[in-house]
C-alpha cells in the first residue's frame, strides 16, 4: 500500500477497483477532477500508482489487493478509512473475461471471470455498505456492468452471465439498503476499447461486426463512460435514482 496525497483534506472519499488501467484509471482521474479523494484498488501496484500520479492535486491512496479475496477486500477498506475517511462512494470496476466458445470454457475461467465480476463487487459493496453506515448512513455505488447482461451475445457465456448477476445484485442491494440512504446502480457499456475489449475488437472483421450492430455506430469511449458514473454518484443530480441500469451502449440494447 502507498498514499500518494496531496492537497487538504476533503469531503467525498470514493473507492475505484480496477483502478489499473482502462476504465478504471478513466474513472480515477475523471473523479479526482471533480474534487474526489481516492483509494484505488488493483493487483498491479506499479500500474496504481502510475494512475494515481494523473489525479493531480487530491489524496489518493493506493491498495494492492485482489477483489476476490474478502481478507485483501476489509483491508482495503480499513486503509482508506484510516487514511483517508469513510466511504462515500464505491465504484465496483474490477474485471475480467474469456471470449470462446461455452462448450469449450474451462472451470478455472467460470472462476475467474465469476469471482472477479460478481463476488469480488459483492465483497466490496458488503465492506463499503459497513463503512458508510459507520458514517451515519448515506453513500453510492456504482457497478460497472456491460450491455452483455441486457443483451444474448455469442463467446462469452461466462462473462455475460457474471455481469447480469451483477445487475441483480444492484437491484436488491438499492432495495435493502435504501432505508440507509445508500443508493446502488449500474452502468452498462457495450464493447470499449480497453485490454479486455480488444480481445474481440482486436480483429479488423469482428470490430466491423460489432460496430455495425450498435445504432449509433461505434464503440464505447472513456468519454462516454465516466460521466455516466459521475451523475449516478452525485447525490445533488442522483439522489432520487437508485436500482437502475444506465445502458451506455449506442442504442445496442433499445
Amino acid at each position: 500500500m502507498s498514499d500518494h496525497q496531496s492537497g487538504g483534506p476533503g469531503g467525498r472519499v470514493a473507492l475505484v477497483t480496477g483502478a489499473s488501467r482502462g476504465i478504471g484509471r478513466a474513472l480515477a482521474t475523471g473523479l479526482a477532477r471533480a474534487g474526489w479523494d481516492l483509494a484505488l484498488l488493483g493487483r498491479d501496484r506499479v500500474a496504481l500508482d502510475a494512475t494515481a500520479e494523473q489525479c493531480g492535486d487530491v489524496r489518493v491512496l493506493t491498495l494492492e489487493g485482489d477483489v476476490r479475496l474478502a481478507a485483501d477486500v476489509t483491508a482495503a477498506v480499513e486503509a482508506a478509512e484510516t487514511a483517508l475517511g469513510p466511504l462515500s462512494a464505491l465504484v465496483n470496476n474490477a474485471g475480467a473475461q474469456h471470449v470462446g466458445p461455452a462448450l469449450e470454457l474451462s472451470p478455472e475461467h467460470l472462476d475467474d471471470i465469476v469471482d472477479t465480476n460478481l463476488k469480488g463487487a459483492f465483497l466490496c459493496s458488503q465492506a463499503a455498505g459497513r463503512s458508510m453506515l459507520r458514517r451515519g448512513g448515506g453513500g453510492a455505488i456504482v457497478n460497472i456492468a456491460s450491455a452483455a447482461a441486457l443483451v444474448g451475445t455469442t463467446g462469452r457465456a461466462a462473462y455475460a452471465a457474471s455481469k447480469a448477476g451483477l445487475v441483480m445484485l444492484t437491484r436488491t442491494l438499492a432495495r435493502e439498503w435504501a432505508p440507509h440512504r445508500i443508493r446502488v446502480n449500474a452502468v452498462a457499456p457495450t464493447f470499449v476499447d480497453t485490454d479486455l475489449g480488444r480481445q474481440t475488437l482486436a480483429d479488423p472483421a469482428s470490430r466491423a461486426a460489432v460496430v455495425a450492430a450498435i445504432p449509433l455506430g461505434r464503440v464505447a469511449g472513456y468519454d462516454d463512460i465516466v460521466p455516466a458514473v459521475e451523475y449516478l454518484l452525485d447525490d445533488g443530480r442522483a439522489g432520487f435514482v437508485t436500482g437502475q441500469v444506465l445502458a451506455v451502449d449506442g442504442g445496442l440494447s433499445a
